[in-house]
Formats: C-alpha cells, structure tokens, sequence
C-alpha cells in the first residue's frame, strides 16, 4: 500500500457474494504528513467518490458516525499493519450490525486511492471477487499469519504521452470513460483518479487550446440523474485543476473562478447548465492498460454505450482576461478533467496540434524577424 492508497475491509450486504454497492466498511490508510494512522467508518451508496450526499462517503459527512477506532498502526518492510475496531451494535442506521451468533458472514476488501480530502475514491486497484466469510463468533485469537514485506518497489508503468487538441477545433463533444490506471490520468495529471474522467472527441483528458475572442461549443454527454451522483456529470469550466464544485463551500466556490457551465439562480444557488443523457467509454472484459502500451491500444479494448441522445450544451466565448491555464471539470466530482490552454490569436505553441510535442513552424512574424536578421548578418 503506497502512500496515497486506503485499504478498505468490511461488510457485504449479500449472503454468499462479495458486493461493494450498498457494503458497510471501514477505510484504513496512513497519514505520511504527521506519520498517523486512520481508520473510518464508510458506507457505500454508488460507484462514486462521495459529493456529500451519495458515493463512497464517510459515515460523518452523510449524517452518521464514525464508529471505527484505531488501536495501533506500523509500516516495516514495505508492509502497512492497521489494527482497528468497531462495535458488533453500533445503534447508528448507517452500519449493518453483526450478530455475535450469526453464521459465517460474508466480508469484502478493496484498495484505492485517497483524493486530496484524504478520503477514499471508489476503488480502482483491488477489489474482493470470491466469497470470503469470517466467523465473528470464533473465541480463538487472531489466527492471521505474519505479513512479510517482499522488498520490491512497486511496479512502474510508463504513461501514455498526453493527448492534445489544437487550435481550429471548435467544436468538442464530451463523454466519460475509465482512467486508464497509472498510464492515463494519475500519470498525466499526478493527481488520484477514482475511475472516471472525461473523454473529449474520442480522447482521455485531451490538453485542449483555445484562442481569446473566439467562441467554442461543447455537446455534452456526461449524464443527468443528479439522485445518483455516479451518472450526473455536468461540464464546467473553471479555474481550478481539480474542479467538483458542487462539492465545495461556499466560501471554496467564491474563491474560484468559473467561466462557463454554471449559472445562478434568483436566491444565489449555483445550478449546472450543461447537463445531458450519458455516453459512457466501457471495457469489452478486465481493464486493460497494464498491457496497453499506447493510448490507441487501450481505446481499442473499449466500446462506447449511450443511454440516450439528448445532450447537454455549453457554449464558450473566451474573454481577453481569461488566464493562460484554464480546466475542464465535472461539476459534482473533483478529479475529472485537465486543461485548456488559452492562447492570443496568431500565437503559436510549442506542443500544439502533436501530441508528441513536435515544433509548429515559426509564426509569420517570427519568420520575418529571422529573415531580417539573416539579412543582416550577410
């Protein structure tokens, strides 16, 4: 377990089958910044990183308790140990209780990765396939054997170069997919991913560059069911590189800037325009960016599925003030989207238009300016 990364053990809400929708469990992780270690009660409402009311959230921030406390953690060897308990009757509606004289219950585990609120994304590592029971009412000592370290780093994947959509593109359409695992948006962004992100024409997290003054226009399939945060993805962009405003403060969301995709409403409530059916990007079986060298490999063990054709709209006209770094974001989760480069009409990149980060040719005054100087030195 690195760092970043939560273990998560708990409760099944099905007899015989290991389920994470709807489980009970406790996230365990260690706090590298004051060498702490942490153990909270979770329940999982969606296949999402929690936006305060539906996803994988602490039982505190959804109006329960955290009824999970930790009696010792180490870290020896490249091994994480976390020793923690919780009541069997906790008497709060958010925990499944476990009976002392119960049959063997079915239990489920999982590794993620911590967002920047160090609360646990849905997880995208590890996740229990086979049933797997634990007899609470066993009176014998712990009979886990000793975890031994195996001294290797763990393994390091080259990422995919990042995709870029240059200038004259004016229209985008926006749809979700999967993340591709450490090649595609924790390595591009160096932020965690919780599983989803934004695929824009076709693409995973393009860099995308805009020029002032011009008017761009996004057809949005990010979904619409705003009960169920795991298909409400509304478009937005705005100045923050990990977005999900819906998520924030009020004093958070006034201190960032948004430029399209959010208007308000006659009592100052922040409402998401550009919201639409969902299109979403789906593996044809496992998920395949261990072995997916390059970007188009993995695209090509994906299938794109839409529940329907009404699409959400956002129009952009980039204002001269806009800053030189902007993002595009999803509305209700952080995490989602990357940048768009705002550039001033005629003004060349070094990286546009190859995602490979070849050179542009010069601009038409930047040649006149080496033909002057040529000249000069004859």
């Amino acid at each position: 377990m690195t760092d970043d990364q939560y273990v998560a053990f708990g409760l099944s809400p099905t007899s015989g089958k290991p389920e994470m929708l709807n489980s009970d469990i406790v996230v365990a992780y260690y706090d590298k910044d004051d060498g702490s270690f942490h153990a909270v009660d979770y329940s999982v409402t969606a296949r999402s990183q929690c936006d305060g009311t539906y996803g994988m959230c602490p039982d505190e921030r959804v109006n329960g308790r955290n009824d999970a406390s930790v009696i010792g953690g180490e870290r020896r060897n490249g091994v994480t140990s976390i020793t923690f308990s919780r009541p069997y009757e906790t008497n709060d509606q958010l925990d499944m209780p476990i009976s002392r004289y119960s049959d063997p219950i079915t239990v489920i585990a999982a590794i993620g990765h911590l967002n920047t609120r160090k609360e646990a994304n849905y997880h995208d590592d590890f996740v229990t396939k086979s049933n797997v029971v634990l007899d609470f009412t066993s009176s014998e000592g712990n009979s886990c054997s000793t975890l031994v370290g195996g001294g290797q780093e763990t393994p390091r994947y080259l990422p995919w170069p990042a995709n870029i959509i240059p200038r004259g593109t004016t229209n985008f359409t926006a749809t979700i997919g999967p993340t591709g695992g450490e090649r595609g948006y924790s390595a591009l962004t160096n932020s965690p991913s919780w599983g989803l992100a934004w695929w824009i024409n076709d693409l995973l997290i393009p860099e995308i560059y805009v020029e002032r003054g011009q008017t761009y226009y996004f057809t949005v399939y990010g979904g619409n069911d705003h009960l169920n945060s795991a298909r409400y993805h509304p478009l937005y962009i705005t100045s923050s590189p990990e977005g999900g405003f819906r998520q924030k403060t009020v004093d958070e969301q006034n201190r960032e800037q948004v430029f399209a995709g959010v208007s308000y409403s006659k009592m100052g409530m922040p409402e998401p325009t550009a919201v639409g059916d969902m299109c979403e990007w789906r593996h044809t079986a496992m998920d395949a960016w261990e072995d997916s060298l390059t970007f188009e490999e993995y695209k090509d063990t994906l299938y794109k599925k839409c529940d329907g054709d009404l699409a959400g709209s956002l129009v952009w006209t980039v204002e001269t003030e806009t800053p030189d770094l902007v993002y595009y974001q999803c509305y209700s989760h952080r995490n989602f989207g990357w940048k768009i480069h705002v550039v001033d009409s005629g003004r060349k990149e070094r990286q546009e238009g190859n995602n490979r980060g070849s050179t542009l040719l010069p601009t038409p005054l930047l040649a006149s300016l080496l033909l002057a100087t040529t000249r000069l030195l004859r």
